[in-house]
């Protein structure tokens, strides 16, 4: 009985040993990796290329590292985990939960660039963290991933009364391209944030299609002055022949501004009863900034 105790407690101290042994290795190669040192500058990306081909092994040290708060060591972790790719996945969505508010936020940023579905059932039971930071971390990293799942919690977010969780959203659904959130996105076109509205926009252009009649509408009866700039840019992007009617009259608006946008607009439509309404706008436009948005529209 002697000898089986001996013999386990032999055992444990030699994979004591031996994890000790695999923590230093992974210390000192993450020194290296992060060190910003000009003597060790070819010594950094080889370092994170070791520390990735170690695979699963070197996780659970690398994970006790996302606490720091120091960006390049941040990002040092972000690197050598997109280089290790899906063995990291799984601690990373246990990091999720963590007491260290630095390595949670951390791991939802990682997680968004490993893009690996698997993590995505994780990240949704944080969409209503009570960390903002949190909120807008995991927002981004569904949206990035890409999954339908994350289109509802998505437009939770763009409700949030936090500018930065709204902002992630907004990208997010930029990167979703749900048709769901077009009426949703046009609303954001009117929020006090500009992060939220310039997402906004690119949200809407990349749906596409399905976006402009709600588009077309928007414009009959915009929310505000901003809002309406925007719609018109957006009309733009899309480029679609629904626009021409609208976009013309706006030519014709009191507001400079609003007819400058309208030119570009027009511009980027490109038919020729576009080119057309932009010459016959030309012969009357007395605006100077106007006068030039055309010029380089049509001499161009």
């Amino acid at each position: 009985m002697k000898n089986l105790y001996f013999l386990f407690v032999a055992l444990s101290f030699s994979a004591a040993n031996a994890q000790n042994s695999l923590n230093d290795v992974v210390d000192s190669l993450f020194v290296r990796a992060s060190s910003i040192n000009v003597y060790h500058a070819d010594l950094v990306q080889p370092s994170k290329d070791a520390l990735a081909k170690m695979g699963v092994n070197a996780v659970p040290r690398l994970v006790e590292k996302m606490k720091t708060q120091d960006a390049r060591e941040m990002q040092t972790l972000e690197d050598v985990f997109k280089l290790m790719g899906f063995p990291a996945v799984a601690h990373l969505v246990d990091a999720l939960g963590s007491e260290n508010v630095f390595r949670r936020r951390l791991a939802a940023r990682v997680l968004g660039e490993l893009k690996d579905s698997t993590s995505v059932e994780g990240l949704l039971k944080f969409t209503d963290d009570s960390d903002f930071r949190m909120r807008a971390g995991v927002v981004s990293a569904l949206g990035k991933i890409g999954n339908r799942k994350a289109v509802a919690p998505s437009l939770t977010a763009l409700r949030d009364a936090d500018y930065l969780v709204r902002t992630s959203a907004a990208v997010a659904l930029a990167n979703l391209r749900d048709s769901t959130a077009i009426i949703p996105l046009i609303k954001a076109l009117s929020d006090q944030y500009y992060g939220v509205r310039f997402s906004a926009v690119e949200a809407l252009s990349n749906i596409g299609k399905p976006a402009v009649r709600p588009v077309v509408d928007a414009l009959k009866i915009p929310g505000d002055t901003l809002s309406f700039y925007h719609l018109i840019e957006i009309a733009g992007n899309l480029a679609d022949i629904k626009f021409l009617e609208p976009l013309t009259k706006i030519l014709n608006s009191e507001d400079p501004y609003a007819r400058a946008f309208a030119v570009e607009a027009l511009g980027k439509l490109g038919t020729e009863d576009a080119i057309q309404a932009l010459h016959r706008r030309y012969e009357v436009e007395t605006h100077p900034f106007v006068i030039s948005k055309i010029e380089a529209v049509v001499l161009n």
